[in-house]
């Protein structure tokens, strides 16, 4: 058995055994399971994904194919581009999609390596590269001349930080508004997602370097990850969720990250925890700023929304209580509420 073999091996073994709740076996795993589809679950039923708008190709700076929607495209009064978190797609915006239709011209995209879009190039898996794809999918979707509120979740508030260094020229012109929910501008190495502060450090430095050395064996992780679906939701429940989140928008984020790209999963991870300041977050001073965070949050937690804030003195934040990472599936009618009132200032503005 080959070097990479025995690598992709030993982490498989070792992720099965996370899986398993800490050591606590199968049992424990299927005991866990059996709790999350006990929990109460308001939004059982609900048809994830299925909502659609038309879909436009977007072709990126380095001639990778972005999938991009568009709902409302006969609005040219003002433009709502979102951008997805980690290991999501466009549809994490399930709730806000249904909520704030007709507002405005709605955008939303799946980042590179993420949904629809291709993954371009392994070494321009960074968030650098993000800003410019945005860049990208504004300028083809969206009409010169209108008005642009961003909103991003997680890596696509990142996105939105790196874009306003990269183009501070439009922040106040053409881009009027942003909101950034459960996110963070920098130093998410120092994240521990609950752990020990010195277990926290080991996985953050070796997860990311042992992933990259299976190189040819990532195409059996990216089968046998898909195996252990059970376990995977438990993380994910444990990880991504507040103590209150439906069962259902729990196996739907799930399922979104089991489809993501193993590359682009690995490499936009090593990105984002390596980068100790992604953003000093000032040209969004100048716009209308939403900073939303979650109680809960272990994947940015709420400090980071609060940093955020400190940094954009103008800024509006709003944290929500007993609530994780998700906080657009988990309590979409704040969300939805929170960003519909930002786009509506924003629409008063544009038309002053």
């Amino acid at each position: 058995m080959g070097r990479a073999a025995r690598t992709s091996r030993n982490i498989l073994a070792a992720t099965a055994l996370g899986a398993g709740a800490a050591g606590a076996g199968i049992a424990a795993q299927r005991r866990a399971v059996r709790r999350l589809q006990l929990r109460p679950d308001p939004f059982a039923g609900e048809p994830f994904g299925s909502l659609r708008g038309r879909p436009v190709p977007v072709r990126a700076e380095d001639g990778t194919r972005l999938y991009a929607e568009i709902d409302g495209e006969d609005r040219t009064d003002l433009a709502v581009v979102f951008s997805h978190g980690w290991t999501l797609t466009q549809d994490s915006w399930h709730f806000q999609r249904k909520a704030l239709r007709g507002l405005g011209r709605l955008v939303f995209w799946d980042q590179r390596g993420h949904g629809r879009s291709e993954g371009g190039a392994r070494d321009d898996y960074g968030l650098p590269r993000l800003a410019h794809d945005l860049a990208a999918v504004i300028d083809q979707t969206v009409p010169a001349g209108t008005p642009v509120v961003l909103v991003g979740h997680s890596m696509g508030g990142m996105t939105i930080m790196r874009f306003s260094d990269e183009y501070p020229e439009l922040f106040g012109d053409r881009i009027v508004a942003a909101g950034l929910v459960n996110t963070s501008s920098g130093d998410l190495g120092a994240v521990t997602l609950g752990m020990p502060a010195a277990l926290a450090r080991v996985t953050h430095k070796v997860l990311p370097r042992a992933l990259r050395a299976v190189g040819a064996g990532a195409p059996l992780i990216e089968k046998v990850r898909h195996l252990g679906r059970d376990g995977s939701m438990v993380i994910e429940d444990l990880i991504a969720f507040g103590p209150e989140a439906s069962p259902a928008a729990v196996a739907f984020a799930e399922r979104m990250m089991a489809d993501t790209r193993m590359d682009a999963l690995v490499d936009f991870f090593h990105s984002m925890i390596t980068h100790d300041v992604i953003s000093d977050c000032s040209v969004l001073d100048r716009i209308e700023t939403l900073v939303i965070g979650g109680e809960n949050d272990l994947l940015t937690p709420v400090g980071h929304s609060l940093k955020i804030a400190r940094c954009i003195p103008s800024a509006r934040l709003e944290v929500l209580p007993r609530t994780g990472h998700m906080s657009m599936l988990e309590k979409p009618g704040a969300v939805s509420d929170h960003l519909g009132d930002l786009v509506g200032r924003a629409l008063m503005k544009s038309s002053a």
